[in-house]
Parts: structure tokens; sequence; C-alpha cells
């Protein structure tokens, strides 16, 4: 009996050992990005306002709601710098993405503003649009590492959000997770998130990504629900699963549930959208790493206004807030926190 006591003691302060390796230090970095923003990361001293101007919008879909919501960010003010703001809904397609921009150009457009749509994917309408010396701002997508006919990308950091999804999900598991991890590799800002997600979780050695599904925006309210439903049950050992964004957890969620494991598997997303915070509250969803899509509606404007100007870019990234059940805001989805409408209204000398 002294023994087997003396073993069982062993395997316990091994447990904790991985537990305070993994873990703990995931758990400091959760309750971090839990906290409120209290500061406004202000960009330098904005040009003249320039009114009169003509800017379109092109969404990667209405069926992704941190588009839209961005697109609706462009759009409120645009608007309050008297300009006319026409929002294109892309639809999932590289054909329509396309097509919109060179119908923008054909329109005699002032500026123009992708909206989560790649700019690989549209490559030779954006060099129609510069050299038609149309100014082109990014909207999700990271800054690439060669030259870019775009004028400025405002997005969150998508590799430290993958981080802290990952943080979350060794905190909350105690170290020992099995996940099923979804992608849509269309997107490079995905890619990113996923990257930063997978270097993370490498670092837990008792967690593991046991199963991987493919998805696209296009297919995924079609397609994703039952995919998600039979590989749970082809991996019964699943608690978490890891979607790349909000609406794309939408269907997991309804995946879940098909599958009868409701409240059994945790389902994480990131962005911050409303549906998400209902999600959370209710339960269906355990997370989100929240980015306030519409502050990059209003910061894209500023940027524009700056290409307007003839200024250079400020390519700020914009920042993420962590959001679980325990600090899930009573608000329709994450816009940031502080007052930064009032902030650039103040910048651009319009209050």
């Amino acid at each position: 009996m002294k023994i087997i006591n003396i073993a069982a003691s062993a395997l316990l302060a091994a447990g904790l050992s991985h537990y305070h390796a993994f873990a703990q230090p995931a758990a400091q970095a959760v309750q971090a990005a839990k906290q409120p923003l209290s500061q406004w990361q202000k960009p330098p001293s904005a040009p003249p306002a320039q009114e009169g101007k003509t800017v379109y919008v092109v969404t990667c879909t209405s069926q992704g709601i941190g588009c839209v919501r961005a697109a609706n960010g462009v759009k409120e003010a645009g608007e309050l710098l008297g300009w006319s703001v026409r929002v294109v809904d892309g639809k999932g397609d590289p054909g329509t993405w396309n097509g919109a921009i060179q119908s923008a150009i054909a329109a005699g457009a002032d500026g123009i503003v992708i909206d989560a749509v790649p700019p690989m994917l549209v490559g030779d309408a954006l060099s129609k649009a510069a050299n038609a010396k149309i100014p082109v701002v990014s909207i999700f997508n990271p800054v690439p590492d060669a030259d870019s006919s775009v004028f400025a990308f405002v997005r969150p950091e998508h590799k430290r959000q993958g981080q802290l999804l990952a943080q979350w999900i060794i905190d909350d598991s105690g170290g020992q997770a099995r996940i099923l991890l979804v992608e849509d590799r269309q997107f490079p800002e995905l890619a990113e998130r996923v990257a930063g997600f997978k270097a993370e979780i490498a670092k837990c050695a008792k967690c593991e990504i046991v199963g991987n599904i493919e998805s696209t925006i296009g297919t995924m309210a079609q397609r994703l629900a039952s995919a998600v439903a039979t590989e749970l049950t082809r991996r019964p050992a699943v608690d978490y699963i890891a979607a790349p964004f909000d609406s794309n957890a939408f269907f997991v969620i309804e995946g879940v549930r098909q599958a009868g494991l409701k409240g059994k598997v945790k389902v994480a997303g990131y962005e911050g959208d409303p549906q998400a915070f209902e999600a959370i509250r209710n339960g269906a969803q355990a997370v989100t790493v929240a980015n306030p899509a519409e502050w990059m509606g209003w910061q894209a404007v500023d940027e524009l206004n700056r290409a307007f100007n003839g200024a250079k870019a400020v390519n700020m990234p914009i920042p993420s807030r962590l959001i679980d059940a325990g600090n899930v805001p009573d608000t329709k989805g994450w816009t940031g926190d502080v007052d930064y409408k009032a902030r650039y209204e103040a910048l651009w000398k319009r209050r």
C-alpha cells in the first residue's frame, strides 16, 4: 500500500508539474487578455478631412458578419465626412470581388475598401486601381511581406489572436485538450490565426489537435454542420472545436447539436460578433477572441483620407479582447470598450 501511495504521489507531482509548465502561464495571459481596454491607441494627427468623395466597399460576403460590421463602420464614418459610400456584397466569390473592384474603377470611385477580400485573389483588379490612381485600403488582411498596391492594411494581430485562443483552451482544459480544428484556407488572416494557434498549442504536451475540417465561407451554411457532426462521431474524444471566425462557429454549434454533444464539446471562435455573444450567454459557444469590426471601418476611412491628402499610411493594428462567459458584455458584439468614434471625430475636427 505504501508503494502504491508513493507511485500515486509521483504521478500527481508529475501532473502538477505539467499544469504549472503550461496551464498556469496560459491562465495569466488569459486574464490579461480578458481585461477591457482603457486607452485608445491614437494614430498621428490627421490631415484635413476631404469631402465629397465616392468610396466603394467590397465585402467578403454578407454571410460574414464581421465583414458586414466593418462595412457598416466605413459607411458611418465616410458619411460623417460627407462621402458617398456604396457597399457591394462579394458573395464569397473571387469573380464577384474582381468584378466589383473593376466596376468601382469604371464608375470613377475616389477610393476602394476591400473588406476581408484576399488581395492575391484580386491582383489584376488592384493593379488597374493603382493605374487609375485610386487608393485601396484593406480590412482584415495581414500586411504582406512584399510590396503591395494596397495603400493601407487595417487589421488585428491575427497570429496573436490564435495564440490567445490556444492559451484559453490550455487554461480551460488544465493543459489536457483534444481539439478539432476548422480551417478556411482561402483567407490569409485566417491562416495566420491557425499558425499562431498551432504554435501555442504545441507548447502543451498533453494537448492535441486530433482532427481538421476544411470549410469555405461560400459553403459553410450548406456543409459545415453535417461535417462537424460526422467528425465528432468519428472522434468521440474531442472536447474543443476551434472555428476560424464566429459566423463559421454558428454552423459548428449546429453540428455539435446534431451530434448530441451540446454542453460536452466547447466551441471557440474569433471576432466577437453579436450572435457569438448571444451563444456565449446561452452556453452554446464558450469563447471568442474579439476585434472591433466597426472600429476597423472607421480606421479604414482615416487611412483613405490620408491617401486623399497625399499622406503616408499609418498601418496601425486594431486591439483584440478575449471574451468568455466570465466577462461577456451586455452588448451586441464587441465594439472596443472606448469611444473610438468620438476620438476619430475629434481627430478629423468634426466635434
